[in-house]
């Protein structure tokens, strides 16, 4: 049932970066180990079937993973800098200083994306390469 009432930014930033964002980096961070786990059980299964099933199973988180990656790219992109900002400025830092640490958080965040990115390139191409020409 809708209020009529558009949701305060305040209340919309608040939900985003202190539930929606944690939980989806927790969801990220459970699906790399899944994959760290299988990659292992690809690269040491002396059964072919066995490694067969892993490097499927593999191949599927990776996908999982970036479309998770690009989700929570997105919500990170909308979280205004200046809300962020009012986080560090309520913290006891000057308006100018808080700003200047959101934006190198979110700069931060965007690095941490490319190199997320990275690995599941470099462990995709290991997968294609190195993992289904052993058969």
């Amino acid at each position: 049932m809708s209020t009529g009432h558009p949701t305060p930014r305040a209340t919309m930033f608040s939900t985003t970066f202190f539930f929606v964002l944690p939980s989806y980096y927790d969801k990220i961070d459970s699906r790399w180990e899944k994959i760290s786990r299988l990659y292992d059980e690809a690269k040491s299964d002396v059964i072919p079937t066995k490694r067969d099933g892993a490097v499927n199973s593999l191949k599927a988180e990776l996908e999982i993973l970036e479309s998770d990656v690009n989700e929570y790219r997105d919500l990170v992109k909308g979280v205004d800098a200046m809300d962020l900002a009012g986080v560090y400025v309520v913290a006891g830092k000057s308006p100018h200083r808080a700003l200047q640490i959101a934006k190198e958080d979110v700069e931060d965040l965007e690095a941490s994306f490319r190199m997320v990115e990275e690995r599941i390139s470099e462990v995709k191409a290991d997968v294609s390469y190195r993992l289904t020409e052993e058969k």
